[in-house]
């Protein structure tokens, strides 16, 4: 960099870390902030189903580069509550994503899907998942992996349909749960959760009622910025925190954004 900088990194997630290394070895001082005891943000639980061995792989990475470089200090179970008190030149928000809820009865029944990749929720054998993204699918296969029986409800009339996701992790998921015979309720919203059960409306209108032991939620996030972006113009916001995305538009806007500090 042309000018050496005092740089804040509020966030300790995989855009936090990415941006903390990009912004030492341009040879700006670091400070990654991160409310939690430990680095890797929402992908510690993204990291957690059993085939994703080189996801944990990579956050462990991530850890250990960022103690190579004396210029970066990390602040655990450290929540900053007021950015402008920080002192630094430039300040990188990189806090992530909140989850969404859906707006049905009984939905304070459902498990968060972060919950339960965490390991903070038991399921039964029956596990309705709301929500047919590439989390939903992922936590359906690790169900059946286990030996449960997911069943996937997905108001899209396909699943995992953003954009930008490698068609080999897609197709294999779609090829898995036909082969396997995983219900799949494509075009198809959930109108109340019971105690076993789930009811949902069909895209042709009509209302049914199948059984389920556990429901998990996943319908997706919602940027969670600390500060948001345009109230100051050392202030970048990155990753989910800016536009939910996934592990490379995180790391590849964690990268452009710090490349120009």
């Amino acid at each position: 960099a042309r000018k050496a900088k005092n740089i804040a990194i509020i966030g300790g997630g995989i855009g936090g870390m990415e941006a903390a290394l990009v912004c030492a070895k341009r040879g700006h001082t670091v400070t990654l902030y991160e409310k939690s005891d430990k680095l890797g943000g929402v992908f510690i639980a993204a990291a957690a189903p059993s085939f994703k061995e080189k996801d944990r792989d990579l956050i462990a990475w991530y850890r250990r580069e960022l103690k190579r470089y004396p210029a970066i200090t990390v602040k655990l179970n450290t929540e900053v509550k007021d950015v402008n008190a920080l002192g630094a030149d430039e300040i990188i928000i990189a806090t992530g994503s909140r989850a969404n809820r859906i707006p049905v009865p009984g939905a304070d029944r459902a498990i968060q899907a972060v919950d339960f990749l965490l390991g903070k929720a038991e399921v039964g054998q029956k596990v309705t998942i709301i929500g047919g993204g590439l989390t939903g699918c992922e936590i359906a296969y690790e169900l059946y992996l286990q030996g449960k029986e997911p069943t996937i409800v997905e108001m899209m009339d396909d699943l995992i349909c953003t954009p930008g996701i490698c068609l080999a992790n897609t197709s294999f998921l779609r090829d898995f749960f036909k082969a396997n015979n995983v219900p799949v309720h494509l075009e198809t919203g959930v109108t109340e959760i019971g105690e076993k059960t789930v009811t949902a409306k069909g895209k042709d209108g009509n209302t049914f009622t199948f059984d389920a032991d556990s429901v998990i939620l996943s319908v997706g996030y919602k940027p969670a910025p600390l500060v948001e972006k345009g109230k100051n113009k050392n202030i970048h916001v990155i990753g989910d925190a800016c536009k939910v995305g996934n592990l490379r538009t995180v790391i590849w806007q964690a990268w452009d954004v710090a490349m120009k500090l």
